[in-house]
């Protein structure tokens, strides 16, 4: 496909991220149905709520650090200047996360008291080695992309994935306890936690220590404002679990915890996310505003389209997609309505509002932004718990998270002293939200009032067929436009490759 002829492109390394990531997605998935299908609702809730404490206290104490990658590897002009910034933060990331685990172990009675859940305490070990296991897998992410090594992510990522997959089924098949499984998943994410360190130490071209207290005191002024807004960020993402499990079982938890988990249909945005922001951080330090936005808008475009049809496939034929990925335990009445906020809470997600904010430095806003949304959500939550129960929460952050896009994107709009009407391309957006509109309640029409009722089993296998139908349509009638902004966004790329050094993407 002629898309794909072009190389180092934004679009061809966001197309090889991609193909990453979905590769990575598809196996992720099929590993999380069968977790699903072999454990109880009580063994899933409880590792779900491990899990959750542990990220969010990590990204709490990490300090933003690993936002900081992308920009300073991005901003250095040597060699030597990248692989002092990647010793630094390897080694600052691994005295965290050390403090992580103590932290953690410290408040297990906390944690188990808060949950209502003794049986968290028989995986303790977690809290040791997953929070630096879990940063150094996903700094390899970051460095390879500002390296432009974004081809060898495939294998690394692919062979990663298929292992967790091996060790699932292997547990099954030797009917390992839950515990078992747990420890082996661990360890094994523990080995590819020290290869990648490795990795990174090789793409660098080797690592450079020394104590550079300047570095330290540039790292952490950049990096912690932007921890505290991702602190918040997840603070307010986890806020809705946190309210369920402080007033439902773990087995509701579990329910909620799948039910608003974010499935895999991001990767195109995160792809062009990640390449675009190395990028911004060059457009918008020359001054090249209005190209950065057509960059932007060109991304969103696509980005969205694709995202308003996946969201509508969700929302349309949420029981047979609840029952699919997770089991026939977890299609429950309230499990549903949870499934379809959170699948229109993908569509804020189809981009990431705050780019150029963080590509200006501007780190400070987003923090306030995020303050200010937690605040909001903290009362929303609590608000529409009380008013509808277990939909309650998800119903708050969807309004939140609406509101804390519209304040970033206005900002945005003032710092680049581009008009608020152009800053997105509103225009073509409510096209896509219109069509989807209008399939999607052809679609249910069909499905529900047309065919009837069947087994599972069969109306699985009708909304499949109804959604690849519905994607067909829906493409045709927007290839002509995605072309364009995918040319765009080619083309826009090239002439910035010509301006940078063949050392920086060496």
């Amino acid at each position: 496909m002629k898309f794909l002829d072009k190389k180092n492109t934004l679009g061809g390394d966001a197309i090889m991220l991609t193909i990453s990531n979905f590769m990575v997605s598809v196996i992720g998935v099929i590993t999380s149905m069968l977790l699903a299908r072999f454990r109880t609702l009580n063994e899933y809730g409880t590792y779900s709520q491990i899990i959750m404490v542990t990220d969010l206290v990590s990204t709490i104490l990490l300090l933003g650090l690993p936002g900081s990658v992308n920009y300073f590897i991005a901003k250095a002009d040597t060699k030597e200047e990248k692989q002092k910034f990647l010793t630094l933060y390897l080694v600052l990331s691994t005295i965290i996360t050390a403090i992580i685990g103590v932290c953690l172990f410290i408040a297990m009675p906390l944690i188990i008291q808060y949950f209502d859940n003794p049986y968290i305490s028989s995986f303790a070990y977690i809290f040791a080695i997953y929070p630096w296991a879990s940063i150094i897998i996903n700094s390899l992410s970051n460095v390879c992309v500002v390296y432009g090594k974004s081809n060898k992510l495939v294998v690394f990522n692919v062979v990663h994935v298929l292992v967790n997959l091996a060790v699932l089924l292997l547990a099954k098949v030797f009917d390992w306890g839950f515990q078992t499984y747990t420890l082996i998943y661990i360890i094994s994410m523990l080995l590819f936690a020290i290869f990648a360190v490795w990795w990174m130490r090789r793409i660098a071209g080797g690592l450079k220590f020394s104590i550079d207290w300047k570095l330290i005191k540039a790292i952490f002024v950049f990096s912690i404002p932007m921890g505290l807004a991702s602190s918040v960020g997840t603070l307010n993402g986890e806020l809705d679990k946190l309210i369920i499990g402080k007033f439902f079982s773990t087995e509701e938890y579990a329910i909620f915890a799948n039910a608003s988990k974010t499935l895999p249909v991001t990767i195109l945005a995160t792809s062009l996310t990640m390449v675009l922001l190395p990028k911004f951080v060059r457009l918008l330090k020359e001054g090249r505003n209005e190209e950065a936005v057509s960059i932007w808008g060109s991304s969103i475009n696509i980005s969205f389209c694709v995202m308003c049809l996946i969201v509508g496939g969700f929302i349309v034929f949420a029981p047979d997609v609840m029952s699919l990925f997770y089991s026939e335990k977890y299609v429950t009445p309230d499990g549903i309505a949870v499934f379809r906020i959170y699948s229109l809470i993908l569509l804020f997600r189809a981009t990431y509002w705050g780019i150029v904010l963080n590509a200006m430095g501007k780190t400070k806003f987003i923090f306030y932004t995020s303050v200010a949304t937690l605040a909001l959500n903290c009362v929303g939550n609590i608000l529409c718990y009380y008013a509808f129960g277990f939909v309650g929460p998800a119903i708050s952050s969807l309004i939140v998270i609406a509101l804390m896009g519209f304040a970033q994107l206005a900002v945005t709009s003032k710092l680049l002293q581009v008009p608020f009407s152009k800053i997105f391309p509103w225009k073509k957006l409510a096209i896509f939200l219109i069509e989807t509109a209008v399939m999607g309640v052809m679609f249910y029409a069909v499905k529900y009032w047309l065919l009837g009722d069947f087994s599972r089993l069969t109306s699985i296998v009708i909304s499949i067929g109804l959604g690849g139908v519905w994607g067909i349509v829906y493409l045709l009638f927007n290839f002509k436009f995605l072309k364009r902004d995918w040319k765009n966004l080619n083309q826009k790329q090239e002439g910035m490759k010509d301006e940078e050094t063949e050392e920086t993407y060496n």
